[in-house]
């Protein structure tokens, strides 16, 4: 990139800081690093600017620098790092229109990071950024002192349950005698109950109760966990009996942290990436209206735009669904289209027709987009009318191909009920199946029994054994998990002593 065009750039995003924070966006001091693709590639691969190395980041950025050098594709426009200093890369071979759009974008993301309340509280776990800095430096000391195949079996058991996590992302994991204080406070609360009506006419239910919550107690009094926990790798790091080495509990432990600081970000990451697009495509228009970019400029703006919101049939484009939705909130509730008079209304041509000139439409978006997460978005905003619009179906690709050579798409499902349920499922989990720590005794032998909390999807078996052995290695002892098969009740097992599957 040339002087000037460095120079020009650096005027224009003084002029988009200034259009964000008048439009009511949170803003804060932005390092934009103009860098080649390859660096760009490397921070796709590895998460962070700075990270730990794993066979699994070299892999993906093998995969990612292939794709780009032989297709010209597979590369972001813009790559953001929302910490508490921001870093975006500009990559120095993009169109210069295409810099301008990320450094809109990027303030979009940005503001999106301050505000959301998910995303703040991935940030109260720890300063991810400078800790994986940190940790760069002392998993390089471990694999120089204990070898680099046992530093990285437990990284690769570690980042085999990273993302098993509680569903309620605000749960605050509690010290496990807390907890089994309080279990029993309120079994013994019970039990007082019941004693206050002991008396030799008392009824055989209730010495049958009674002698049920002695039972309860005697069992937490020494049972571990106290209650099921869906934090795995937290409780492995904590109760394993193999036992795990303090380097070995660094590593999990910054793997934990990792996990649980980005998680925030899968739940939020259509709104982000559509809060970001619907400011971009406004702070260019503004741009191109003060004559900081030329016709051409703006042009080319719509082209990358364009291209960016396309339709998929064959997935699900974040930034044009959000985008739509956003804009979809901000005519709802300028024009009043919210609350019971509206829902209620049942001439289908005033409904149609509804505008009372709330004029609410830009303090929901925003409050859309400190709040919520991109479940609540579906449960909330993704109307049948919505839907429909949008033409959210489930899609699938015929044999052939039309007289152009495209791939032919026919509707397979379009009840917007169906619809919401499959997103919603999709945007709680993420794809990770629901399992959490039954016991940590079982058998009374040290055993780890896990669950996996069925939701009408069988687990993927090459997933599971690899999992049951990579949780073997760190648990030390056998490990056992109840699931379904077929609509069977079945436990899969990994065994200490022979090493197999079963």
């Amino acid at each position: 990139m040339k002087k000037q065009e460095i120079e020009r750039l650096i005027e224009i995003e003084k002029r988009i800081k200034e259009i964000a924070e008048a439009s009511g966006l949170l803003t804060t001091e932005i390092t934009f690093e103009i860098t080649t693709a390859q660096r760009v590639l490397e921070g796709m691969a590895y998460g962070f600017p700075v990270n730990f190395s794993h066979w699994t980041f070299g892999r993906d950025y093998e995969k990612y620098r292939t794709i780009y050098e032989h297709t010209g594709a597979g590369i972001p426009y813009e790559q953001v790092w929302n910490f508490d200093k921001p870093k975006a890369f500009l990559v120095e071979t993009n169109p210069f229109a295409l810099n301008i759009l990320i450094l809109a974008h990027v303030y979009g993301h940005v503001d999106f990071f301050l505000a959301n309340r998910y995303l703040k509280h991935g940030r109260s776990f720890s300063n991810v950024a400078e800790e994986a800095r940190n940790a760069s430096k002392r998993f390089k000391e471990y694999e120089a002192r204990y070898g680099q195949k046992e530093v990285e079996k437990i990284i690769d058991a570690g980042m085999s349950i990273q993302w098993h996590q509680n569903p309620d992302p605000f749960f605050e994991e509690q010290d496990e005698e807390i907890v089994r204080e309080r279990l029993m406070a309120f079994e013994r609360a019970e039990l007082e109950r019941f004693e206050d009506v002991r008396s030799k006419f008392k009824k055989p239910e209730t010495e049958q109760e009674i002698e049920q919550i002695e039972k309860m107690l005697e069992k937490l009094s020494v049972r571990t966990p106290p209650e099921p926990t869906y934090d795995i790798l937290d409780y492995i790091i904590k109760k394993s009996p193999k036992p795990l080495k303090p380097w070995m509990i660094d590593v999990l432990t910054v793997i934990r942290n990792q996990a649980r600081s980005l998680a925030p970000n899968r739940k939020t990451k259509g709104l982000d990436e559509g809060w970001a697009t619907y400011w971009h495509v406004r702070i260019m228009r503004q741009l191109f209206q003060e004559g900081l970019i030329t016709p051409e400029e703006h042009g080319t703006f719509n082209d990358f735009h364009s291209g960016v919101t396309r339709e998929k049939r064959a997935g699900f484009n974040w930034y044009r669904i959000y985008l739509a939705l956003f804009e979809n909130i901000k005519e709802r509730w300028d024009k009043g289209q919210f609350g019971r008079e509206y829902e209620e209304e049942k001439n289908a041509f005033k409904h149609s027709r509804w505008d009372t000139a709330a004029g609410l439409g830009n303090q929901k978006i925003f409050e859309v987009r400190s709040f919520y997460s991109d479940r609540m978005a579906v449960e909330e905003f993704f109307t049948d009318e919505f839907i429909r619009e949008q033409q959210l179906y489930i899609w699938a690709g015929l044999s052939g191909k039309n007289d152009d050579g495209e791939i032919v798409y026919v509707i397979v499902e379009d009840d917007p009920e169906v619809i919401r349920d499959i997103l919603k499922e999709q945007f709680t989990y993420y794809g990770v199946p629901l399992v959490r720590v039954e016991n940590g005794n079982h058998n009374s032998q040290n055993h780890l029994l896990l669950k996996h909390i069925w939701n009408g999807y069988e687990l993927d078996p090459k997933y599971m054994n690899a999992a049951l052995e990579k949780i073997h290695h760190l648990w030390g002892k056998r490990v056992f998990l109840e699931t379904r098969v077929e609509e069977k009740d079945v436990v899969a097992t990994f065994d200490h002593i022979d090493k197999k599957r079963k």
